[in-house]
């Protein structure tokens, strides 16, 4: 925000001398667009205060300059104005300076008055500062994060008010400083309200890969709702070291959270299939569905080829689920499925000729056909089927697909 505020300024400013120079110097005009200088001094004062009169001060000897070169005097309205510049830059930057005073001596009383009416958490250990810190209101938390002040936000998560903590737990993360981590963690698994279980963990998939450790120690939390806000948060960061613990969720007794596990998977991408597929083998039912569906939201043609080599799954029902997913991802996995039609495994060619006809593309036929020349008949029954298929969704009349 406050970086915001000094390009505006700066950008009025500048608009500001570049009219001082054209108008005035170039076109002889020396009253009407002066108008304008006051848009960059009054942002400056509201802004900034009292030191916002700077740019009124820049603003009005630029202006006196540039009267002097061109007319070789400087008359008493060109000093009025300039006067006024700079008198309309101290006022409104004072006021602001006064109302930001108040509005801190507003908060401190406030914050004295719960201290002193018998609240008292961190009396005996903590500062006034300390305190202050720990009763914030929301105000002093955005005060806290422009400072960066990571110890009193982490007081501030443990406030009485759940808007406090919200605010604290955002902050926190826009800040990602790792100092953080040990106070989000228990705002993650504490008896907090949902809400800002998420904004914690959001907060520390921004702190990023020093959280990983921290993370993955709370993946077995007998909370389900920590368990999958937690799995979410790994695959947001991408870190390796998640891909492991998230492949054992798979297997969680909560549904919810193993379809979270399965997602957070796919967001790690590419370097989560090697374990994937290394893996199934030996995965149960559970674990191999939810391997599928990580597989299926990936876009990488890595994630196409390993589905492919597990369309040889003994479960029908699996296969069922591969089959579809494959056939919903025609662009990718079309010349795969081709290719997949000569492999040594039966079931992988069925499988692979069961996506295709789910596909509905002609230019399937012909690779189809071939297959069936050297099939067993099992595979030729399943080969055939979607030729059948295929063939039906492409007659005159129907509209090809693909």
């Amino acid at each position: 925000m406050k970086d915001i505020r000094f390009v505006v300024v700066i950008g009025f400013t500048a608009a500001a001398l570049l009219l001082e120079l054209f108008v005035h110097w170039h076109l002889g005009i020396t009253v009407v667009y002066t108008h304008f200088f006051y848009v960059p001094i009054v942002l400056a004062a509201v802004w900034y205060g009292w030191r916002g009169a700077s740019v009124a001060v820049l603003l009005g000897a630029v202006t006196l300059v540039v009267t002097w070169l061109t007319s070789g005097m400087i008359d008493s309205d060109g000093i009025l104005r300039v006067l006024m510049f700079v008198i309309v830059g101290l006022v409104i930057g004072t006021v602001s300076d006064y109302m930001r005073r108040e509005q801190q001596r507003i908060i401190d009383e406030v914050t004295d008055a719960a201290i002193q009416s018998g609240i008292r958490g961190g009396t005996r250990t903590g500062s006034i500062a300390e305190l202050r810190s720990r009763f914030a209101s929301v105000a002093g938390v955005k005060r806290l994060k422009e400072q960066g002040d990571v110890a009193g936000l982490v007081r501030a998560l443990r406030n009485r008010d759940p808007a406090v903590q919200y605010d604290a737990a955002e902050a926190l993360g826009e800040l990602a400083d790792p100092a953080a981590i040990g106070a989000l963690v228990s705002a993650l698994t504490g008896d907090q309200y949902s809400g800002i279980r998420w904004k914690a963990a959001e907060a520390l998939g921004k702190i990023g890969a020093p959280a990983v450790p921290s993370l993955l120690a709370v993946l077995d939390n007998p909370d389900e709702g920590v368990r999958w806000k937690t799995a979410i948060t790994l695959g947001e960061i991408g870190d390796e070291r998640g891909i492991a613990p998230l492949i054992g969720l798979l297997s969680d007794p909560d549904r919810f959270v193993r379809s979270r596990a399965a997602f957070a998977l796919a967001l790690i991408g590419p370097p989560a299939i090697p374990a994937l597929s290394e893996v199934w083998p030996e995965a149960p039912s559970d674990v191999r569905q939810g391997i599928v569906t990580a597989l299926g939201k990936m876009s990488d043609p890595a994630a196409t080829k390993a589905l492919i080599q597990v369309l040889a799954d003994a479960s029908g029902d699996m296969r069922q689920d591969i089959v579809a997913t494959l056939s919903s991802r025609a662009d990718q996995s079309f010349d795969l499925l081709i290719e997949a039609l000569s492999d040594p495994e039966p079931r992988r060619r069925q499988g692979a000729a069961m996506a295709l006809g789910a596909m509905g593309r002609p230019g399937a036929l012909e690779p189809l056909r071939k297959a069936c020349e050297l099939a067993d008949p099992q595979t030729r029954a399943v080969l055939d089927s979607a030729i059948r298929e295929i063939s039906s969704r492409n007659e005159p009349g129907t509209t090809p697909e693909g």
